[in-house]
């Protein structure tokens, strides 16, 4: 009977281990511990050549520059791991390079936002938290520096619910509209990615909407933003599945009373 009844305890310890830690990880989850999903995604002709020429020269004697550009088509394109190395390679020679800094961050809010953590989503958020506090430093230090306010938009946009990540985000997007309403010659690539980006954060913050901001006001400024990105040709390919996304959401706003 002793042994019946140790194993019973035993059974029920083993119960309430695994109920907590299911329900452990789902309150994880519901919090911003959940997996997000960064799909590899397929290089245009153009960048595919571009990437195989940057590769033919070894890490270890690539210039900072050299380095930033292979390692923005990688994140871009959602080949995380790749990234990180040439990032981590590169700040390992020059640790001070703002660009670099910024560009290994971003990379970092993205590898552990599709980390799988079963210990509760601890380790995963600290690391997301650590590469988030990096990005909103930097990027508070060089307000007028366009690529890094766009990482630290999209790195702060793609996971608006962990701690100030949406309001940091506005604060971004405010320093980069000016900018794109100026600059009539900029690079396609970065009007497309900063409109979209803007597009994709307010629709987030009219769905959120605490009273403070309307959220007829938020879903106006979805709506500008999303105008200005479909009015620009040709969008780069690694904004598809985005702009998919943020195309659902701004049909799914309700229609403009008269």
């Amino acid at each position: 009977m002793q042994t019946i009844a140790k194993k019973k305890v035993g059974f029920i310890v083993v119960r309430v281990l695994l109920i907590t830690f299911v329900v452990g990880n789902a309150i994880a989850w519901l919090s911003g511990a959940k997996p997000i999903d960064f799909p590899k995604l397929p290089y245009a002709a153009a960048d595919q050549t571009a990437v195989k020429q940057l590769e033919s020269t070894p890490m270890g004697e690539m210039s900072s520059e050299h380095a930033q550009s292979l390692g923005m088509h990688y994140f871009l394109h959602n080949h995380l791991e790749e990234a990180h190395q040439i990032l981590q390679s590169a700040l390992n020679r020059d640790e001070s390079n703002a660009s670099l800094q910024a560009l290994k961050a971003a990379n970092d809010v993205k590898r552990a936002g599709e980390r799988l953590d079963l210990l509760f989503g601890q380790i995963k958020l600290y690391d997301l938290k650590q590469a988030l506090h990096t990005l909103k430093s930097v990027s508070d230090a060089l307000p007028e520096q366009l690529d890094i306010q766009l990482l630290a938009l999209w790195a702060f946009t793609s996971v608006p619910d962990i701690n100030d990540s949406a309001q940091n985000a506005v604060v971004i997007a405010k320093r980069i509209e000016p900018i794109l309403n100026a600059e009539q010659s900029m690079p396609q690539a970065l009007s497309a990615s900063s409109w979209l980006a803007m597009a994709r954060l307010y629709l987030h913050m009219a769905e959120s909407a605490d009273g403070a901001t309307p959220a007829a006001s938020w879903q106006l400024q979805a709506r500008n933003a999303w105008q200005h990105y479909q009015a620009l040709k040709n969008p780069p390919i690694w904004l598809e599945r985005e702009s998919a996304v943020v195309a659902q959401g701004i049909a799914g706003l309700p229609d403009v009373k008269a």
